[in-house]
């Protein structure tokens, strides 16, 4: 029975590396949920915390960095994180874009299909130093997902200080609801869509 509880610890250990490794690929399972693997989530995410502070300790985004996005499913939802820099958890609302193409006022559009499309506007947070005058924003301005529900996401950069916005929106399939939330330890939004 010890062997067992061990080789699950293992793949366990091992799933959670290649997700480390590799955040934005597809995730085909999740990860069981065990002391051992929240434990390694926590010193993952503490590292993580430690390196984005870093990344974005001499920035000047005006309010609050934005440094990337990852996605992956699991069973029963999809995941998107936005992750922050130090400072507070900026405010944020959402809407929903029925049909067409992913638009974000201005004309703009972004190359992901989706059946809807949910826009999220981070306020008073950016992904561009404008001290240094460099993007502190290293995920992709649009990438596509094979998962259930989340089947895109585009990003709308805009480095006008007097704004202060984050654009997102994330195409979705067939989905039951959604939710968003903050994480803190790092910082970090969540979107979760059900399937």
């Amino acid at each position: 029975m010890h062997h067992k509880g061990y080789r699950r610890l293992r793949a366990s250990a091992a799933a959670l590396a290649a997700a480390v490794l590799c955040p934005t690929a597809p995730q085909a399972a999740a990860v069981p949920e065990t002391a051992a693997t929240t434990a390694a989530i926590t010193t993952t995410a503490t590292t993580a915390a430690t390196a984005t502070g870093t990344a974005s300790a001499g920035a000047d985004c005006q309010d609050v960095c934005v440094l990337g996005v990852r996605a992956a499913t699991h069973p029963g939802h999809d995941r998107l994180v936005i992750d922050l820099g130090r400072g507070p958890v900026p405010r944020w609302t959402t809407a929903l874009q029925v049909g067409g193409r992913l638009a974000a006022g201005e004309g703009a559009t972004v190359p992901v299909k989706g059946a809807e499309y949910l826009k999220i506007t981070l306020h008073r947070a950016t992904g561009f130093d404008f001290s240094g005058g460099r993007l502190v924003y290293t995920g992709p301005r649009h990438r596509t997902y094979g998962f259930p529900s989340l089947k895109g996401q585009g990003q709308f950069a805009y480095a006008d200080a007097s704004v202060r916005e984050f654009h997102l929106g994330l195409a979705l399939g067939e989905y039951s609801s959604y939710r968003v939330f903050a994480l803190g330890a790092p910082n970090r939004i969540v979107v979760d869509v059900g399937h």
